[in-house]
């Protein structure tokens, strides 16, 4: 699920999983950058020495090899071939439905460019870049995750529902797997991995080993995991597509690890310490720099522990390096180890409450604390092994819509903030690490950017942007809510703006954990006529920390509800042109199940729009949903008090709710159950629109002008 900013942005919004939400930080386009060599900046399409300014020559272009190697590459197949090939470019399938045909393959090379190969017709070619390419084999039409390994020995993929390697330099084949079928996943992901753990619309689970020795592969057992038919109503004869879905507190898919070599021998990952209990989630798979082991992530059904695990692949020996554990809350899935020359690795924590970096060896011993605070430090930028530091993103305490620059020792010695000035910064190094271009924009500042060092001295504003013309101001202020806590908010006053009117308020919302809806960067608002448009980043959703995040633990939308109110209550108790009677509220996907939720649990709302709402915890998956709120079975209450279909006779105010009719991430079920609950309640204060064939993603003319006249007849 992504953050609903605007109106316009939560049609972006509805077409991202509720479930998983990610922070999405922008600077300023345009600017200045480094030249190909890594010393001089290129600014006004003139090369510059970096600290004199002077205007220098450019260094020659260099041809991109990648670009030359698939054109010579496609060229040498049509000579063998003796027909047009066309482009080598993979050509990927949106889909976010398991094992969905890839339209084109594409060709693979490796990093040296010495090998190329490339399935073309139902023949896979490969070539050296220097003779004429050779047929390798056969068998190549309707494969999948076809992936080429590091060295260039063996390409691995997908074919019908099982594993395969080919080996390129003599063509022989080896089956890795045999027993894939319709409940048995080999190599790829079922649905509700892809979704919730891996990324949506990325199903390849078979990894290769950086010596290229080996290749690792999930294995996903669906047997007995719930079957979810989801209906085409267009077609005369009903069009049925059905999906293995665990919904909360069913069976849950069982995932094993194995590895493979190029001799065709698979072993298994022994994971005999877990117990049954646990269910556990394989939740990441990498391996060591030098491929002697499989480094990979285990966490429990309910993720409230993550185990950072190493493997022999030639035996199947695991042993736990480290364990991450909550007692209050979940363990989020961290990022794979950054690995450093010495064999120690970069890991990402938030046992403090703040997910910060510390270093370890490869037995677990703690090496460093690089950062520290309360604060969230953020994405890798850069790490130096060489020098000893760091570069990444992070918050300031008491400021977290903004992005900043750190560059911190990799001993724990030194840290140092590099960017300087409120918004959000996105930096890019030189090729020794010394300067860096920063350009950065916050609410009130379309953009700068400025060349620093690496100490965070100025060296120069290379650039500033003026505001457009006619741009709207959009006032961020932190106010307290009723205990206490800081919470940011930001309005927006409507066009020829009267303050001795009374205006009508509309929130738009996605409130899901650790998915903020108001950052500290310039954006264009489309400023309204006749209602303030109102943001908060409620205590969950504000990217503070998990400190922070886990308050919504066991019971979705009680406190971001109460957070919601806090700031109508400040927003209308001091501007006296905030119209407390006339507050509505949208949301999507998370935000859809918000929008519903607000409108059963208090009575401050004239009206909302929800779309693509979950109504009740039960209805959604498991891996996203037990999360955060454990299984149905051991949190009975939470889900009770988390959900809009028990409460539906409590409905106030008018509510549109809308909903795709292929929706196969938040099912029309949800929509159907909260319209059933409400029908039985007696309630006519609601109107439902479905989109026929619509996914987790409505768009277009027709939602765009229903919410509009929505609006204008009920706010």
């Amino acid at each position: 699920m992504n953050k609903n900013l605007t109106l316009a942005l939560s049609l972006a919004a509805l077409l991202a999983s509720p479930l998983v939400a990610q922070r999405r930080r922008r600077g300023p386009a345009g600017g200045a950058r480094w030249a190909p060599d890594g010393q001089h900046v290129i600014a006004g399409n003139r090369w510059h020495d970096p600290v004199s300014w002077k205007v220098v020559e450019p260094a020659a272009a260099k041809a991109q090899p990648r670009d030359t190697t698939m054109r010579r590459f496609r060229q040498a197949l049509e000579r063998a071939t003796g027909a047009k090939v066309g482009s080598l470019t993979r050509r990927a399938t949106r889909s976010t439905l398991p094992r969905a045909p890839e339209a084109y393959v594409g060709w693979r090379m490796t990093a040296d460019h010495s090998t190329s190969v490339a399935p073309v017709g139902d023949d896979l070619w490969a070539w050296d870049g220097k003779g004429e390419p050779r047929k390798i084999a056969s068998g190549f039409t309707n494969v999948r995750h076809f992936e080429l390994c590091p060295d260039g020995r063996a390409v691995s993929y997908i074919r019908d529902n099982n594993l395969f390697v080919t080996r390129i330099g003599d063509g022989q084949t080896k089956q890795l797997t045999k027993d894939g079928d319709t409940d048995t996943f080999n190599g790829e992901l079922d649905w509700v991995y892809q979704e919730e753990v891996y990324g949506r619309g990325h199903f390849n689970a078979a990894w290769w080993s950086p010596s290229s020795e080996h290749l690792a592969y999930l294995r996903i057992d669906e047997k007995g995991v719930d079957t979810f038919t989801i209906v085409d109503f267009i077609p005369n004869r009903l069009a049925l597509e059905r999906i293995k879905y665990p919904k909360s507190g069913s069976t849950n898919p069982r995932a094993t690890l194995h590895v493979a070599d190029l001799d065709g021998q698979v072993r298994a990952i022994d994971l005999s310490k877990y117990k049954p209990d646990d269910e556990i989630l394989i939740v990441r798979v990498g391996w060591t720099p030098n491929g002697s082991e499989v480094v990979f992530m285990v966490q429990n059904r309910e993720q409230t522990w993550l185990d950072l695990d190493f493997a022999n692949p030639e035996t199947g020996a695991m042993r736990t390096v480290i364990h991450e554990g909550a007692s209050d809350g979940w363990v989020s899935r961290l990022p794979m180890p950054r690995w450093l020359g010495d064999g120690s690795f970069v890991w990402e924590s938030e046992r403090t409450g703040y997910r910060h970096f510390y270093r370890y060896d490869t037995q677990g011993k703690l090496l460093a604390t690089i950062s520290k605070g309360k604060w969230a430090a953020g994405p890798v930028i850069r790490v130096d092994d060489e020098h000893g530091w760091i570069a990444f993103y992070g918050d300031e305490e008491g400021y977290a819509i903004g992005q900043h620059a750190y560059v911190a020792s990799l001993d724990g010695k030194s840290l140092v903030q590099v960017t300087k000035g409120r918004g959000t910064h996105t930096v890019s190094f030189n090729t020794d690490g010394s300067m860096l271009l920063d350009r950065f924009s916050s609410l009130a500042n379309p953009g700068e950017q400025w060349l620093r060092r690496r100490d965070g001295s100025n060296v120069r504003k290379v650039s500033a942007r003026p505001a457009p013309r006619g741009a709207v101001e959009t006032t961020w202020k932190q106010i307290k809510a009723r205990d206490g806590e800081t919470l940011d908010v930001t309005y927006v006053l409507p066009r020829n703006f009267d303050p001795d009117k009374k205006y009508p308020v509309w929130i738009s919302t996605y409130s899901g954990p650790n998915s903020p809806s108001i950052r500290d960067s310039w954006r264009r608002v489309r400023q309204q006529q006749w209602y303030v448009q109102l943001q908060v980043n409620v205590r969950s959703a504000s990217g503070r920390g998990m400190a922070l995040t886990k308050k919504c633990y066991r019971q979705f939308g009680v406190q971001e509800l109460r957070d919601i109110e806090d700031a109508i209550d400040w927003l209308c108790n001091d501007h006296k042109w905030a119209d407390a009677t006339r507050v509505g509220i949208t949301g999507s996907s998370f935000g859809g199940f918000m929008t519903a939720f607000a409108m059963t649990h208090s009575k401050k709302f004239k009206c909302g729009i929800a779309g693509s709402g979950v109504y009740a915890w039960e209805l959604y998956d498991t891996i996203y949903t037990e999360r955060y709120m454990a299984k149905p079975q051991n949190n009975p209450s939470g889900y009770k008090a988390s959900s809009c279909i028990a409460a539906a006779a409590n409905l106030t105010g008018q509510l549109l709710i809308l909903h795709g009719g292929k929706d196969d991430n938040v099912h029309m079920q949800n929509a159907m159950q909260f319209v059933y609950a409400l029908e039985r309640a007696g309630k006519q204060n609601f109107s439902l629109m479905i989109y026929p064939t619509a996914r987790h993603g409505i768009r277009g003319a027709h939602t765009r002008a229903l919410r509009q006249r929505f609006m204008r007849e009920n706010l």
